[in-house]
């Protein structure tokens, strides 16, 4: 899977995830800064993700991201693996 089609699927997860339908997301939307993320979001993100993308990802792994570039990133790292 190519990079760019790993960020339209994150986007597509994280709109599935969080109420952020009328928000502008692209791979360089920040997780805190744009989209307010919390606590209950970022576990049903994580849960989404591997889900979709049948990955384990750490919870650190992704508390360590800040854009949704960063997101796609982790993911092709963990589908790698």
């Amino acid at each position: 899977m190519e990079r760019e089609e790993v960020i339209e699927k994150v986007i597509a997860v994280i709109r599935d995830v969080m109420d952020v339908n009328q928000v502008e997301i692209d791979e360089d939307t920040e997780m805190q800064g744009d989209l307010n993320i919390d606590s209950l979001d970022f576990y049903s993100l994580l849960g989404a993700l591997e889900s979709n993308f049948h990955i384990r990802m750490p919870e650190k792994e992704l508390a360590n991201t800040e854009t949704i570039g960063d997101i796609a990133d982790a993911v092709i790292r963990r589908m790698g693996k």
